[in-house]
């Protein structure tokens, strides 16, 4: 249990429960944990402190996370946590992993009773990472509260009965509580049932039409078929469609995106395509360009090769040359050998510059740990989420949580909460994207 406040500085308890007579160096120990039965919560505060005002309560965050097989035991471990300093946040994000799908609208309303939250928003993932460790191959809860009190967060939901209005810009900016002080709407999304490709064009159209604002989030994990994903907004249970907030006013929202992929050969302008299959490369055959770039490729690339190649398109085509982090980067799905094709897990056209990438442990390290450089400098964040590919587990890195151990290596124990995704959605290039491979990491920080 770890309270950190910034501004007048002291050390307090964040759980109840404590036995009288701890001593005081261990109740103010950060990182102290307090267990229950077979699970454990441990709690992160950052508070910055503001003038003392007679009516207005201070910017917070604060994060929790239980690791009991209980759904209904980790909910009130995590509730009770926070409860002492979160009553009454603006907003509460809760992710739970698979195993506590059944129980978990239950669980999540037992926590909003104690917690009384003003907006609520609650997901299942394969999944989940905590304040201090990722919940990998095991039941998991985690959650992050906001206190923002120069702020107002709308939630919105979406349907197979009452989707978005994708076909309708001003119908679809009311559904997302678009404003001129919107700046950013954070949603979960049913991959069974939302159609995310067709979904983030519309939102980028109908927001660049009037104020941008950034949008991104993450698609639900641990489910195999349709209907066992869970979706939860304040009441509301889904288990289709999608829910959001909306958050508005004094408050910066920076989206990172870090794909953690490196381009090898050279670039290729896409010359003939046919809907997803790429036919030419600079002339020649997709297929026989890929090939060829394999062959003159290093033996260690040549490795990362067969764990699966990836295809970048150029994010800005004026920028030259091309690098690392100037591409956006799809997955190859197969091949056509009858027309000399590849299929691309996105829709290319002809003109586009692309270049075949591979991922591997060292080079979404380093990706990642660039994009963290430009936050050290100044204000740190007030707290973050953390949206990670399903694939950037303990199979890439060979530990657990090794994104979330660099952010806490470079931002410190800010509060953090999060899901490892089956696509994560974040700005690139001034447009909103689906990833896969990617951490997408969402930093809230006051005015």
């Amino acid at each position: 249990m770890d309270t950190r406040r910034t501004g007048p500085r002291r050390w307090a308890p964040a759980l109840r429960g404590i036995p009288r007579g701890t001593p005081r160096a261990v109740m103010r120990a950060p990182g102290t944990t307090v267990r229950s039965g077979d699970g454990e919560a441990r709690c992160y505060y950052h508070r910055q402190m503001q003038p003392e005002r007679p009516v207005q309560p201070a910017l917070g965050a604060w994060s929790s996370a239980s690791g009991h097989l209980d759904t209904r035991t980790a909910a009130y471990e995590i509730a009770e946590s926070l409860e002492d300093e979160a009553v009454g946040a603006d907003c509460v994000f809760v992710f739970a992993s698979y195993q506590h799908r059944a129980a978990l609208p239950e669980a999540v309303q037992s926590m909003a009773r104690m917690l009384r939250p003003g907006t609520l928003l609650a997901v299942t993932a394969e999944a989940v990472v905590g304040p201090d460790r990722a919940f990998e191959r095991c039941a998991g809860m985690s959650a992050l509260a906001l206190r923002l009190p120069a702020c107002t967060v709308t939630p919105w939901w979406a349907t197979p009965e009452f989707p978005l209005p994708l076909r309708n810009p001003l119908g679809l900016r009311q559904r997302l509580h678009h404003s001129a002080e919107a700046r950013a709407s954070i949603f979960f999304a049913d991959p069974f049932s939302v159609p995310i490709a067709r979904l983030l064009p519309a939102m980028d159209e109908a927001i660049r039409a009037d104020r941008p604002m950034s949008i991104g989030g993450a698609v639900a994990s641990g489910a195999s078929q349709a209907g066992n994903n869970v979706l939860i907004m304040d009441e509301l249970v889904l288990r289709a469609g999608a829910v959001g907030a909306t958050f508005a006013g004094d408050l910066d929202v920076d989206f990172l995106v870090s794909q953690g992929c490196r381009p090898i050969g050279a670039a290729h302008v896409v010359t003939r395509v046919r809907e997803n299959v790429i036919l030419e490369l600079g002339g020649r055959p997709a297929l026989e360009v890929m090939r060829e770039t394999v062959e003159r490729a290093s033996p260690g690339d040549r490795s990362l090769v067969e764990g699966g190649m990836l295809l970048g398109h150029v994010i800005n085509e004026r920028k030259r040359p091309f690098g690392r982090g100037d591409f956006l980067v799809r997955s190859l799905l197969g091949a056509d050998p009858r027309r000399g094709g590849i299929v691309v897990g996105d829709v290319p056209r002809p003109g586009q510059t692309v270049q075949f990438h591979v991922r591997d442990a060292r080079t979404a390290t380093e990706d990642l740990e660039l994009l963290l450089d430009s936050q050290v400098m100044g204000e740190p964040p007030l707290a973050a989420l953390l949206f990670t590919c399903n694939g950037r587990s303990a199979a890439l890195f060979g530990e657990e949580g090794h994104d979330l151990a660099i952010i806490r290596r470079r931002l410190g124990n800010i509060p953090v909460a999060g899901l490892f995704a089956a696509g994560e959605v974040g700005p690139v290039g001034g447009r909103t994207c689906l990833h896969g491979h990617t951490a997408c990491l969402v930093l809230f920080r006051g005015r």
